[in-house]
């Protein structure tokens, strides 16, 4: 009985074990996908250190032009600016690296291929968070350098293990969202502009320009249902120390359930959604 019960629970650790191993193996796998697709087409990212001077300018030149001359070199200011830009690449890549990556594959002809395989559902469409932090952190120092060039103002970094804490925090909550969004995609097709838009709506609600308690009170109540909120707030408190509309430790316990919470959501709606499509044959249909 007891050689029995041994040999029961050493087959229960080996499936765990293999279960354990097999996710390992399927995340670097999505991430070696991942680094290779971004880096054959270095274009884009050539693109993207062409470009992200222009956006700076493009965008804040028009606010600095509503402030007193004397802002315009404010440390502080910039600072929040520079934050806002950082903010704004995490809500980018929550509906455009994972909300859309379901549709690149729609488009490529390969989502029915993908959909026969047993792979995990999460970490097959889930290869952005690699291929964005690598592009985050590359960004993150070209932007110091352009800020500092642009406005002669040093970046605020006060605790930098903190902000990369909240940033990585804030890309799994991304990639929850982006999943939920995904799955949206994955049930409705072709969204047209609505990416777009909801990019440019949560900017507005989400306090990555301003904080939030510069809106009114209906706006404001609606902000604290943004996940984006929080990864703002909590980023400028480690950065540069400006205070949390609310208590910064709760606002820290509030991303980790996000993170957790969002991503079991899409994990369960895109099974369910495929699922449903599959009956129907509609799964690469778009």
């Amino acid at each position: 009985m007891q050689l029995e019960k041994t040999e029961n629970s050493q087959s229960i650790n080996g499936k765990y074990l293999k279960g354990i191993m097999s996710i390992f193996l399927e995340l670097y796998a999505t991430a070696s996908r991942g680094y290779k697709i971004y880096f054959r087409y270095t274009a884009w990212f050539i693109a993207d250190l062409i470009t992200t001077p222009i956006w700076i300018l493009v965008f804040l030149l028009p606010i600095l032009m509503f402030l007193p001359k004397e802002q315009w070199n404010n440390p502080t200011t910039i600072n929040f600016f520079f934050w806002a830009m950082v903010m704004w690449d995490i809500v980018g890549a929550g509906l455009w690296s994972f909300g859309q990556a379901i549709r690149r594959e729609q488009q490529t002809g390969t989502l029915e291929f993908l959909f026969l395989t047993n792979a995990n559902r999460i970490i097959m469409f889930t290869r952005s968070i690699f291929t964005r932090g690598l592009e985050l952190t590359i960004m993150f120092a070209y932007m110091v350098i352009v800020f500092k060039l642009l406005f002669g103002v040093d970046i605020i970094l006060r605790n930098i293990l903190g902000v990369i804490f909240i940033l990585t925090l804030g890309l799994l909550i991304a990639m929850g969202f982006g999943e939920i969004y995904g799955a949206l995609v994955l049930r409705f097709k072709n969204i047209g502009p609505v990416t777009n838009i909801l990019e440019f709506v949560i900017l507005g609600i989400s306090g990555i320009f301003f904080p939030i308690s510069r809106l009114p009170d209906q706006i404001r109540l609606i902000s604290l249902l943004s996940p984006f909120t929080y990864i703002a707030e909590m980023t400028r408190y480690m950065a540069m120390g400006i205070e949390t509309y609310l208590d910064p430790g709760f606002e820290l316990i509030l991303m980790i359930l996000m993170a957790i919470i969002f991503n079991a959501i899409g994990f369960v709606t895109i099974l369910y959604i495929e699922k449903n499509l599959k009956k129907t044959g509609k799964l690469g249909a778009y």
